[in-house]
C-alpha cells in the first residue's frame, strides 16, 4: 500500500508543479504596458536593415552578420507580441547578456489573464545560454528553463523549422550593446521559407483568383486605365462562391493579396506561388478617382491590413508620404487618406467569418468607389517639408491630428465602413 501511495504521488507531482505554474505564473495586470503605434522612424530603421540584407546583394555559402541594438530588439519583440495578441515587450542589453520582459494578454480563462516573463540570456562561445526564468511570481532555474522553453519549441516548431534555424545561424555574439547574428545565406531559402509560410490550401486559392484576374483583365470592352471596381466586384463575386464550402476570411485574403501583386506586381512577388502554367493577365493600370498612385496607396494597404497587420500599414502610408516630403511629389493628405481607406478594407473583409461575408455580398453586387473610399482630392497635397512645417508643424499638431480626424470620419460613412 505504501508503495502505491509513493508511486502515485511520484506521478502527480509533475501535475502539481504544472498547476502550480499555471497558478502563480498568471498575474491580473501586465508588468510590461503594450509598445506605442510603429512610427515612421520605426519603419525608416527597418528599412535600412532590410536594404543592407538584401538577399539580391549577398553570396551564396557567405557568412553574413546582422547587428542589432535594444531599439531594434524591442522594435522586433513588441511587433512579434502585437501580431499574434495583445502585450508589451522591453530588451536590455549588457556587455555579455540580455534581459528581456514581456507581458502577453492570455485568453479569457477562470485565473488571472496576464502572463508575466522575465528572461536572462548569456552568451558563451557563440552559444546562447539561459541564466534565469521567471514566470508571473515563479522562479525557474536556468538549466530547467532551457529545458522547458526546449520542449515548448519541440511542440511549437516542427523539426524541418528547427532544422532550417540551425543551417541558417550560425553564431549569435553580445558585445558592445548590441546583438549580432552570423547567418549564411542560400538562394533556396526564400523557396524554402515561402513554402513554410504559405498552405498548400491557400495556394491553391491565390492560384484560383489568380486565374480569375487574368479572365477579368482581358474580358473584352475594359478600358485600358479602369476603376478597382472592375476587378473587385468579380474577384469577390468569386471568393462569395468559393466560401460557400470554404473559408470566407482566407478567401478575401486571397483576393486582395493577388489583386495587390496585380497593381505592384514586385511587392508581393514573394508570397505568390508558382503560376507560369496560368494565362499570364493583360497589364491595366487600376485607378481609384481616375487617379493611378490612389490605387496603389489603397491595394497595398488593403493587403498587408489583410495579412494581419494594419499597424504596419499605417506606418508604412506615413513613411512614404514623409519620405515624399523631402523630394519632388511633397507630403499628401490624399495618399494618407487612400492609405488609411485601404487599411480599413483589409481590416473589416477579414476581420471575421459574418464580417467577411458581408463584405463578399456587397461587394459581389453592384458597389461603387465610394462605397470603400470617401472623396479625397480636395485634401492637401504635394506639399514640400518646408510648406508642410508651415501649414502643420509636426506630425501630431493639433492641426495634423485634426485633419487626420477628418480624414477618419470620412472613411466611416463609406457604406462597406459603417457598423
Amino acid at each position: 500500500m505504501r508503495f502505491i501511495l509513493r508511486t502515485l504521488l511520484l506521478l502527480s507531482l509533475p501535475l502539481l508543479a504544472v498547476a502550480a505554474l499555471v497558478w502563480f505564473g498568471l498575474e491580473p495586470a501586465p508588468r510590461i504596458m503594450p509598445s506605442q503605434a510603429l512610427s515612421h522612424r520605426d519603419v525608416e530603421r527597418a528599412r535600412q536593415i532590410i536594404a543592407r540584407h538584401d538577399p539580391r546583394r549577398l553570396e551564396t555559402g557567405a557568412r553574413n552578420t546582422l547587428t542589432l541594438g535594444e531599439q531594434d530588439l524591442n522594435l522586433a519583440a513588441n511587433y512579434l507580441i502585437k501580431t499574434y495578441g495583445e502585450g508589451g515587450a522591453r530588451i536590455r542589453l549588457q556587455p555579455d547578456r540580455l534581459r528581456l520582459q514581456a507581458s502577453i494578454r492570455l485568453p479569457d480563462n477562470p485565473i488571472n489573464p496576464y502572463l508575466n516573463l522575465t528572461l536572462a540570456v548569456e552568451e558563451s562561445g557563440g552559444d546562447a545560454n539561459i541564466r534565469s526564468l521567471r514566470i508571473g511570481r515563479v522562479p525557474v532555474p536556468g538549466r530547467l528553463a532551457e529545458l522547458v522553453l526546449a520542449e515548448m519549441a519541440q511542440h511549437l516548431l516542427r523539426t524541418e523549422d528547427q532544422q532550417l534555424f540551425r543551417d541558417v545561424i550560425k553564431e549569435l555574439s553580445l558585445s558592445d550593446g548590441r546583438l549580432r547574428i552570423t547567418y549564411e545565406w542560400s538562394p533556396e531559402l526564400i523557396s524554402e521559407l515561402k513554402s513554410r509560410l504559405i498552405s498548400p490550401q491557400d495556394n491553391e486559392r491565390i492560384r484560383s483568383y489568380y486565374g480569375r484576374l487574368s479572365e477579368i483583365s482581358r474580358q473584352p470592352g475594359l478600358k485600358r486605365r479602369p476603376s478597382v471596381m472592375a476587378f473587385l466586384r468579380p474577384l469577390f463575386a468569386h471568393a462569395r462562391a468559393r466560401s460557400v464550402n470554404g473559408d470566407p476570411v482566407a478567401e478575401n485574403r486571397a483576393a486582395i493579396l493577388v489583386l495587390a501583386a496585380y497593381v505592384r506586381p514586385g511587392s508581393f512577388s514573394t508570397l505568390m506561388p508558382k503560376t507560369s502554367d496560368l494565362p499570364m493577365p493583360r497589364r491595366r493600370t487600376l485607378t481609384l478617382e481616375r487617379r493611378k498612385d490612389f490605387a496603389e496607396h489603397f491595394l497595398i494597404s488593403a493587403a498587408l491590413a489583410a495579412a494581419g497587420d494594419a499597424t504596419l500599414s499605417d506606418a508604412v502610408g506615413l513613411y512614404k508620404e514623409i519620405a515624399d516630403s523631402k523630394g519632388r511629389s511633397g507630403f499628401s493628405f490624399t495618399d494618407l487618406a487612400a492609405d488609411r481607406a485601404g487599411t480599413r478594407f483589409g481590416e473589416i473583409t477579414t476581420a471575421s467569418t459574418r464580417q467577411a461575408r458581408r463584405a463578399q455580398q456587397l461587394l459581389a453586387g453592384p458597389a461603387v468607389e465610394s462605397d470603400i473610399i470617401p472623396k479625397v482630392r480636395d485634401l492637401p497635397e504635394h506639399m514640400s517639408e518646408r510648406e508642410f512645417k508651415r501649414r502643420f508643424g509636426h506630425i501630431g499638431s493639433p492641426g495634423f491630428r485634426k485633419l487626420k480626424q477628418k480624414i477618419e470620419r470620412r472613411i466611416a460613412a463609406c457604406r462597406l465602413y459603417r457598423e
